[in-house]
């Protein structure tokens, strides 16, 4: 999130070459016809950007995702994960898992990470009192957005199963050897799923920026991921 046009047109490519991601990984918007490739909101004064590729924080991304994903004690059941250090700052990461016969193991790792980095302006203490003044409603509000993906991938996956059962008379989830890479969009059955995930970390991203002035509660996150 930035705090003024500037800074949110700092996080912002024009263009990135979309060839060197895979589809799993790509941020897909609607408009396969469109040249987009990040998307930017403004709410209560604040300018919320989701890109593929930040120009300024690109290099501090890759390394927390990738500690994410390799580390031993990460778990995929909705429980939180949280580490800190000097260089990837105070990080709060809850894992969950969905199933895709396409995917190893016919299932695809995915994570919600909420990054809080050191400013001039505040430090560690500060990251941490941010995080625990707000755990709940960061807790609860990622587990209603996990669980609204999972319902949509289960019927998803319930609908093809069930087709794929109509015209082949076989099991949809047998093991397939062929594995490709497939966009969370079509997991869920969902194009806009990008875009319900961008307005839906804007609008925690802007409760925590409040939270000074109110008190917090998730109840809003249902209503804004499926609207």
């Amino acid at each position: 999130m930035a705090t003024d046009l500037n800074n949110c047109r700092d996080l912002l490519l024009p263009e990135y070459p979309k060839d060197s991601y895979c589809e799993s990984c790509l941020l897909r918007l609607p408009d396969s016809n469109s040249n987009a490739t990040s998307i930017r909101s403004v709410s209560q004064n604040f300018y919320s950007v989701s890109t593929q590729y930040s120009s300024v924080r690109y290099q501090l991304l890759s390394m927390i995702i990738k500690k994410t994903f390799s580390e031993e004690t990460m778990s995929y059941d909705g429980s939180p994960f949280m580490f800190c250090d000097e260089h990837r700052g105070l990080n709060l990461a809850v894992g969950f898992r969905l199933e895709d016969v396409h995917a190893r193991g016919n299932e695809r790792r995915y994570c919600l990470i909420l990054s809080l980095e050191k400013s001039d302006s505040w430090g560690e203490n500060e990251a941490f009192q941010i995080l625990s003044d707000n755990w709940q409603f960061i807790i609860e509000s990622f587990a209603k957005l996990i669980n609204h993906v999972k319902i949509m991938s289960r019927e998803q996956l319930n609908r093809r199963q069930t087709d794929f059962a109509q015209i082949m008379g076989g099991t949809y989830l047998r093991e397939n050897k062929q594995k490709l890479p497939v966009s969370l969009a079509d997991i869920v059955g969902d194009e806009l799923i990008f875009l319900r995930i961008h307005k839906w970390n804007t609008f925690i991203l802007a409760k925590i920026k409040s939270a000074g002035t109110e008190t917090l509660d998730s109840d809003g996150v249902k209503d804004i991921v499926e609207n």
